[in-house]
């Protein structure tokens, strides 16, 4: 559950296709792809995943269509927000 709330947070915080997207963006989206497939798929999961998912493909189309520069910067802070995120998850 914890990481599907921390999904959800890290797709609020992207703002996103693949080939048009600078290096940081690319790098960023892979985590946050990597991340959603660690959600458990079970029915209680299920409609909330495909809601990330879809909400994570429309982040990667508007992103795209964004300026070199401002995909950068949006992405770095992104990626320093998911480090952020991740420290603050207790290991198991």
């Amino acid at each position: 559950m914890k990481k599907l709330v921390l999904s959800i947070v890290l797709l609020g915080l992207s703002s996103g296709a693949m080939a048009d997207l600078s290096e940081s963006c690319k790098t960023f989206f892979d985590k946050i792809d990597g991340l959603v497939k660690t959600i458990p798929e079970d029915a209680a999961t299920k409609q909330q995943t495909d809601m990330i998912k879809q909400s994570l493909e429309s982040n990667k189309q508007q992103i795209s269509a964004l300026p070199a520069d401002k995909q950068e910067e949006a992405c770095k802070l992104g990626i320093d927000s998911l480090k952020q995120l991740e420290a603050s998850i207790p290991k198991k």
